[in-house]
């Protein structure tokens, strides 16, 4: 597999978390999770090999994915193609807040949903798509991405407050967080949770879990020796119940069998 990371710079680095494109990628497996991580995501498929999404229980066909498609935020784990025979696809990673500036739609509407990309982007997407594929020099692809993006950025910027918000919530998800946010945001409880839930696509709450969860397989990834209850604590979770059983809904595994099944990349387990 060929794979290319790109970090945009200026104005859509407030937006952007990273580009990444990759090629020629042929996994060993066919289906795998895709781990809630608070983010919002374009994908642009460079293959014309329809991409499924399976049933989290069943593994059976649940929708199908073609050309180019929005991934909102999500709060549950997501059963999908591995990839297919070289796979080729241009990522976009928003960060927390950044999906409404392009979208022009508020991301509460896209929770834990997929959805066709021209539902946004009409026939834009499409054009995007037939430059990308038409483009050899990956330097070249990120740049033609970029000039889309910037066409469809909003003159107005998220709420400073919520930007801060759900940037406090990540780096630090501990249960007692939430209300002193709210009280410090400049708004009323209720309108905190509306412009978050508009601008993020989960409550506060929901996200915070997300983080949390995102946090104990951060942390998992640097462990020599894992004390569990240990873990729990220093993640926010009251007790190890609370713990297992959040994790499981996120994963779809209890802790000890992640270790076991996990693969290489963070937030994706192969099923194998």
């Amino acid at each position: 597999m060929n794979f290319h990371l790109h970090i945009p710079a200026g104005q859509l680095a407030q937006f952007i978390q990273s580009m990444a494109y990759f090629d020629e990628y042929t996994p060993d497996y066919e289906k795998e999770r895709l781990l809630p991580d608070g983010c919002q995501t374009l994908i642009i498929d460079l293959t014309e090999t329809p991409k499924r999404i399976f049933d989290n229980v069943s593994l059976t066909d649940k929708q199908v994915c073609k050309n180019y498609w929005f991934s909102g935020a999500r709060n549950e784990l997501l059963t999908i193609d591995a990839g297919g025979i070289n796979s080729s696809m241009l990522v976009i990673n928003f960060t927390f807040t950044g999906a409404y500036q392009f979208i022009h739609h508020p991301s509460e509407q896209t929770k834990s949903q997929v959805i066709a990309a021209d539902v946004f982007f009409q026939s834009q997407i499409h054009a995007l798509r037939d430059q990308l594929l038409n483009t050899e020099e990956v330097v070249t692809k990120f740049c033609v991405a970029e000039h889309f993006l910037y066409q469809r950025l909003l003159d107005q910027s998220p709420p400073e407050a919520i930007v801060k918000a759900s940037t406090l919530i990540a780096s630090n998800p501990q249960t007692g967080t939430l209300k002193w946010i709210s009280d410090n945001s400049g708004y009323s409880q209720k309108h905190f949770i509306g412009l978050f839930k508009k601008y993020v696509g989960l409550t506060p709450k929901g996200f915070q879990k997300v983080m949390r969860f995102q946090k104990v397989i951060h942390d998992l990834e640097t462990m020599n020796s894992i004390n569990w209850t240990q873990l729990a604590l220093d993640c926010g979770y009251f007790d190890q119940a609370h713990f297992i059983n959040e994790f499981k809904a996120f994963s779809g595994f209890n802790p000890q069998q992640y270790l076991m099944e996990k693969g290489p990349d963070l937030n994706y387990i192969p099923l194998r």
